[in-house]
């Protein structure tokens, strides 16, 4: 495939007519090396790549509805389309060279094909292509504060890191796993994901076992099958790669309280919603029993938000509990159903709530007041409100405030 100098250097770009599978590779190249983390591929549209959280439009012409089956064939198999016509949608991983003939580097995407109408194609099919980057990022690059550094590692215990879909959650644990594989003690790791992400090739550099990754589906049947499966094979630090119900979550405190430093995911929006949300995957008899085994194997809860600042990078913002003694005691002479509200109430005194880490942003004009009220998940009267206590009314747009007393006189 050959593009021109022009669009070389951004989108959009073209892609061929009927294109063939080295023509896409090549494509698939240039969105990577661009900084697409989504591309989205349907019939009868343009592929659109999200390049720092904005859909931007990575080709200059409508893609056919055969030229996705094409896509689909080249990815994924000969029978994928059959699949997707008897309403099987289909999850899996592509994985090509990062260079052209270059088999010893690769680039891997975690795709999902789904027949769906796109406008007027009433049988189409719609595919996402997630990159996945080849070796985690360092750990140093996270820009984590030093409150939750001096707690992410601890030699037991669970640590959890909460947020939505495309948060960034799995990219800080492998970062944190990148970091314990560069450090002089060595450690067993091992982890459980759906599908497998981020890989450690020649990180551990025969000081330490290899990182041993099981793909839930393939290598291991169910993720409730992963507690037995680790109590047997002693590691030091256990990746499950996401808390989903009773089954997950058991194993997790179990492997905890047997002595492992075990990391999790969990959506949720904040570290207020934790406990509640974790308890919820249980019987209402069991919760009271699990929310206290929770309380004792947690150390560290960390929510994690992605926005777009005003120069249009993305920045990670972070809220955080450590679950030190005086959580523990405050929560231990509650009813676990209060919590919730206890926690919000430490995080704000600490300063480790969302509002506490997205406020200097605001200030230093880093983010706009609309990514601020996306962070901290306020209206705009209880912002007006939060930035008036704060003395920061000037920070909110004109447009808010003479609509707020409109509003407010009619």
């Amino acid at each position: 495939m050959s593009f021109n100098r022009k669009s070389d250097l951004s989108p959009p770009f073209n892609l061929p007519m009927g294109f063939g599978y080295d023509e896409l590779q090549e494509f698939l190249r240039l969105c990577t090396r661009l900084g697409v983390s989504d591309l989205t591929i349907q019939s009868g549209d343009y592929v659109w790549g999200e390049l720092r959280r904005v859909h931007t439009r990575m080709t200059d012409r409508r893609l056919e509805h055969n030229e996705v089956e094409m896509l689909v064939n080249f990815t994924y198999a000969a029978t994928g389309v059959g699949q997707l016509i008897a309403g099987s949608p289909i999850d899996y991983e592509y994985e090509m060279p990062f260079e052209r003939g270059d088999f010893k580097r690769v680039m891997r995407f975690r795709c999902n094909a789904t027949a769906s109408r796109i406008g007027g194609i009433a049988n189409g099919i719609s595919v996402t292509m997630r990159t996945i980057p080849g070796l985690p990022m360092k750990w140093e690059q996270m820009n984590v504060p030093l409150d939750i550094h001096e707690n992410f590692f601890p030699q037991y215990g669970a640590v959890f890191v909460l947020g939505t879909t495309g948060s960034g959650k799995s990219t800080l644990l492998a970062a944190a796993n990148r970091y314990r594989l560069e450090q002089h003690e060595p450690k067993k790791i091992i982890t459980y994901e759906e599908p497998i992400e981020a890989v450690y090739t020649g990180l551990a550099k025969g000081r330490m076992p290899q990182p041993s990754q099981v793909q839930i589906g393939s290598h291991l049947k169910h993720f409730a099958d992963a507690g037995r499966n680790a109590m047997r094979r002693k590691a030091d630090v256990i990746v499950m790669g996401e808390s989903r119900d009773a089954e997950s979550v058991n194993a997790c405190l179990e492997m905890a309280l047997s002595g492992h430093a075990v990391y999790s995911t969990l959506h949720a929006d904040t570290p207020s919603e934790f406990f509640a949300r974790m308890v919820s995957f249980f019987p209402e008899d069991a919760q009271p029993a699990a929310a206290n085994k929770l309380l004792g194997v947690t150390r560290l809860v960390v929510a994690q938000k992605l926005t777009r600042r005003t120069d249009g990078n993305v920045v990670a913002l972070r809220s955080w509990l450590v679950v030190d003694r005086e959580v523990v005691e405050r929560l231990s002479q509650a009813q676990f159903f209060q919590w919730g509200t206890i926690v919000g109430d430490i995080i704000a005194k600490r300063g480790t709530d969302f509002e506490s880490q997205a406020l200097p942003l605001l200030i230093n004009k880093e983010i706009d007041y609309e990514r601020f009220l996306e962070v901290v998940r306020m209206t705009i009267a209880e912002s007006i409100e939060y930035l008036s206590k704060h003395n920061l009314e000037h920070l909110i747009p004109e447009k808010y405030l003479a609509r707020r007393r409109a509003l407010t006189e009619s």
